[in-house]
């Protein structure tokens, strides 16, 4: 059947590249639910309420303070699936069908009694317009795949932190990563003060053992910011950044740390590995520093051509186009 082979498809598609966008899991259950309906040999259409989809991801205490429009707004699931459909229009086709999903809705704006009410449709899918479109240059594009919960293994430290990989940052584990940088980063500042206080009280010029033991201190200092406090502070705005080498398990040669939040809004951080196959060489392209010749903080570099084949990295779409030499 082939409208069952187009919802199959989609949610294959959605678990293959998971977000923590309201968007992506709403049409995961939507997919779901209607394949699991025509399995049964149920083929009408299964609508949505927005206050029904609220149940599936948000407690009933927070329900309670929250309102469903608020909290799907309008064309939400829309927009979510129209910036997808390029890519899963060309697996519709490649597979040989003929249809692609679409959402539909009776527009209802809401109010007292009313929602808007979604469900899952398929239509035809439109003829491709190759006299009207341009046609991409080929290795210009890569699409990133996120690694699965667990699968990033932290240092044995993180572990009793970080369970399969992942902490929620409001949690007691949480705030107790947090308290650990806040005293680190005073220690450190303690520790510099210490020594510029010292080096003020020294009558004599400074000796050759002031000198190495001033290089050692800066030495030292600079190694603990870089690997326990800067990369934690950064995230907070970056979102992802590269997980510090002490935070990961000896057999792990590079990951990420990332933020996110999930469907009721709670903020999680978590060990993951972003990674893409280079179209220029099939290489392995992996998230690196974009410092010297990109101000990004992150790029995608091949690692068979690390300042050739470079990409840009988009955590939200999961993408990244050429940016390498010969490119803006």
């Amino acid at each position: 059947m082939e409208v069952r082979d187009v919802y199959q498809l989609l949610a294959e598609e959605l678990r293959k590249k998971p977000t923590s966008s309201k968007g992506h899991a709403v049409l995961l259950l939507m997919a779901e639910d209607k394949i699991k309906a025509l399995d049964s040999g149920r083929d009408e259409a299964l609508t949505y309420e927005r206050a029904t989809l609220m149940t599936h991801f948000v407690d009933a205490k927070s329900r309670a303070t929250q309102s469903p429009a608020r909290w799907l707004p309008a064309n939400t699931l829309e927009k979510y699936l129209e910036d997808r459909m390029d890519e899963l229009s060309s697996r519709l086709r490649a597979a040989g069908l003929a249809s692609r999903p679409v959402i539909r809705t009776d527009n209802a704006l809401g109010g007292a009694g009313k929602q808007r009410t979604y469900w899952l449709d398929v239509e035809p899918l439109p003829a491709e317009e190759l006299e009207d479109s341009e046609t991409p240059e080929l290795g210009t594009q890569v699409r990133y795949q996120r690694s699965p919960a667990g699968e990033v293994k932290p240092s044995w430290l993180f572990r009793q932190i970080f369970y399969q990989g992942e902490l929620k940052n409001r949690s007691h584990r949480g705030y107790w990563l947090l308290a650990c940088i806040i005293s680190t980063v005073a220690v450190l500042a303690f520790w510099v003060l210490l020594g510029l206080f010292g080096a003020s009280r020294s009558s004599s010029g400074i000796t050759l053992g002031q000198l190495l033991n001033i290089t050692l201190v800066a030495g030292g200092v600079w190694m603990i910011w870089s690997q326990l406090c800067q990369p934690w502070i950064q995230l907070v705005d970056h979102r992802v950044v590269k997980a510090p080498l002490m935070t990961l398990h000896w057999t792990e040669q590079s990951a990420e740390l990332e933020m996110h939040r999930d469907n009721e809004g709670n903020q999680w951080t978590r060990f993951v590995r972003f990674s893409a196959d280079c179209p220029i060489c099939n290489g392995r392209v992996v998230l690196m520093s974009g410092k010297p010749e990109h101000r990004l903080p992150l790029v995608g570099r091949c690692v068979e051509s690390p300042y050739s084949h470079v990409f840009s990295f988009d955590r939200a779409q999961l993408d990244g186009r050429y940016i390498g030499p010969g490119r803006g």
